[in-house]
C-alpha cells in the first residue's frame, strides 16, 4: 500500500477525498504503531472543517484504546510542544497548514518530532489490519497553549520599542504572536488578526502574491519589521519597511550565523531548495551544511548531536527549543533582535542576498528520468542531484524542478549570483518544462 503521507503529514480536500473508513484505519494503526506513548493530544486549526474532523478522530482514537487529550484550537507549535508531555507523547494536529480553505490534513508528532518516513510507512502498512472499536471515552482538556506561552514568555527580554507588523492570516496565531511581540516591547500593527476559517483577509500561504496588500501597509507604515504566518503558524514570512519580501534562505542563514557565533561550530541540516547564503555563512563561521529531501531534515537532525539548527524555507527548527517548526518563536526572536539592533535590513546586513525565484505551474505529468536526461543536455556542465526532484548545480547558481507533495503542481526553484544569470536559468527551465509537456501552458 502506498504511503498516505506526503511531504509533511497528509492532506486532502474535505469534504471530498477523505472517507470515514480511512480515519478508522488510521486511528487503529496509530495505536498499533505507538502503544507505549501514554496518550494522544489532539489540536486543530480554525478551518471550518477542523471541528467536525476533531469530533470524529478523537472518538475513534479513544475507541481503539488511546487516552485522548483535547488541546483545542491552537497553532501547530503549541501542539508539538504538548506532545513532549509524559502523559501524552503522541500529538495529532488537524490542519492543512498553508493550503487553501477547501483542504484539511493531519500531522503526527511523537515527543515533539514529526514522524520519520520509516514510522509513516509502518503506520500506512498497519492500516490494512482488521480494526475493532470499543466504547469511546470523553477527551480531557489540556491547557497546551498556556503551558507553551509560559515557557516562551519566560525567555522574553524587554527591548526598545520598534514598529512590527504582524499578519496572522486569520489563523491560529491571531492571539499569540501579536501579544508576545508586545510583551517584548514591540509596537504592533496587527493585520488579519481576527480568526476565521474562511480566511477573508488573504489565502493562508504567506507568499508575496497573497501578501501584496500587507506589503503595501508595511511601506505606508514604514515598519521596522514585518512578519506573516500561515494558518497553523509553523511558517513565518519576513518583509521590511519598504514592503520587500525577504528570502527565506536569508532567515535560515541568519539564525544559523547566530548559532555558530555562540557555539563556535556546528551543523545545519536543511533541504534541497535552500539557497547559497547558508553555505556562505558556514564558510565564514566554521559550520557545515547538509542538505536532504524536503520534509526530511528532522530525520537527520535526530541522529546527529552536532546539529545546531535545521529546517527548510519558511520553517526554522532550533534543537535548544524543540524539534518542531515554530513560526511563532522565530517571529518573536527576530522581533527582539530588531528592537535591539535597528530594522530588519540592519539585522540581516551580514547575510548575502542572491537573486532567486520559486514559481508554481499546473501539473500535467511527471517523468523524472526523462527530465533528468533532458535537463543535463539543456544545462551543460551542471552537476545533477536527484534525491528530491531534479536539481542542476553550477558554480554560480542552481535550478530545481520538483513535484509538490501536497498539491497538483510542479515547482520551479532557481538562484544565481546575478539577476541576468537568474533570468537565463528561468528561461531555459520554463522552456524545458513546456517542451516536455509537464506543465499547462
Amino acid at each position: 500500500m502506498p504511503s498516505i503521507f506526503g511531504t509533511s503529514g497528509f492532506r486532502f480536500s474535505f469534504p471530498g477525498t477523505l472517507d470515514l473508513d480511512t480515519l478508522v484505519h488510521l486511528a487503529s494503526s496509530l495505536y498499533l504503531s505507538f502503544p507505549d506513548v501514554g496518550g494522544v493530544v489532539i489540536g486543530r486549526d480554525n478551518r471550518r472543517t477542523s471541528d467536525p474532523l476533531f469530533a470524529v478522530l478523537s472518538s475513534l482514537l479513544s475507541s481503539v484504546g488511546f487516552r485522548v487529550y483535547d488541546a483545542g484550537v491552537v497553532p501547530l507549535p503549541v501542539l508539538a510542544f504538548s506532545s513532549m508531555s509524559g502523559e501524552h507523547g503522541l500529538g495529532v494536529m488537524i490542519t492543512a497548514s498553508h493550503n487553501p480553505p477547501n483542504y484539511n490534513g493531519i500531522k503526527v508528532f511523537k515527543g515533539g518530532w514529526e514522524l520519520t518516513r520509516e514510522e509513516e510507512n509502518r503506520v500506512t502498512e498497519l492500516m490494512g489490519r482488521p480494526t475493532s472499536l470499543g466504547q469511546p471515552r470523553v477527551s480531557e482538556r489540556v491547557d497546551a497553549l498556556g503551558d507553551y506561552l509560559e515557557k516562551l514568555s519566560s525567555q522574553l527580554g524587554k527591548h526598545q520599542a520598534k514598529k512590527v507588523l504582524v499578519d496572522a492570516g486569520n489563523g491560529t496565531a491571531v492571539a499569540v504572536t501579536p501579544d508576545l511581540v508586545r510583551r517584548a516591547g514591540g509596537n504592533v500593527l496587527c493585520v488579519n488578526c481576527v480568526g476565521s476559517g474562511f480566511f477573508p483577509g488573504r489565502l493562508p500561504e504567506p507568499n508575496p502574491l497573497n501578501l501584496r496588500d500587507t506589503l503595501s501597509l508595511a511601506r505606508e507604515g514604514r515598519v521596522d519589521l514585518g512578519i506573516a504566518h500561515d494558518c497553523d503558524a509553523d511558517r513565518v514570512a519576513v518583509f521590511n519597511g519598504r514592503g520587500e519580501f525577504l528570502s527565506q534562505t536569508r532567515i535560515l542563514a541568519y539564525f544559523f550565523a547566530k548559532k555558530l557565533k555562540s557555539k563556535r561550530s556546528g551543523k545545519m541540516i536543511t533541504t534541497v531548495d535552500v539557497g547559497m547564503a547558508v553555505d556562505d555563512i558556514a564558510v565564514r563561521y566554521g559550520g557545515e551544511v547538509i542538505r536532504t529531501r524536503l520534509g526530511g531534515s528532522h530525520e537527520l537532525a535526530m541522529k546527529d548531536s552536532g546539529v545546531v539548527l535545521f529546517g527548510e524555507p519558511w520553517k526554522v527548527m532550533d534543537p535548544d527549543w524543540g524539534p518542531w517548526a515554530d513560526g511563532i518563536r522565530v517571529a518573536v526572536k527576530l522581533s527582539e533582535d530588531v528592537m535591539d539592533d535597528g530594522d530588519v535590513d540592519t539585522v540581516l546586513r551580514e547575510v548575502p542576498d542572491y537573486p532567486s525565484l520559486r514559481e508554481d505551474f499546473a501539473f500535467k505529468k511527471w517523468d523524472q528520468g526523462l527530465l533528468e536526461s533532458r535537463a543535463l543536455s539543456v544545462f551543460e556542465g551542471a552537476e545533477l542531484e536527484n534525491y528530491d526532484g531534479v536539481k542542476l548545480k553550477f558554480d554560480d547558481g542552481w535550478v530545481l524542478f520538483r513535484r509538490s507533495g501536497t498539491e497538483e503542481k510542479i515547482r520551479l526553484y532557481a538562484e544565481h549570483r546575478s539577476a541576468d544569470g537568474l533570468r537565463e536559468l528561468r528561461k531555459k527551465a520554463i522552456s524545458l518544462l513546456t517542451d516536455l509537456g509537464f506543465v499547462a501552458t
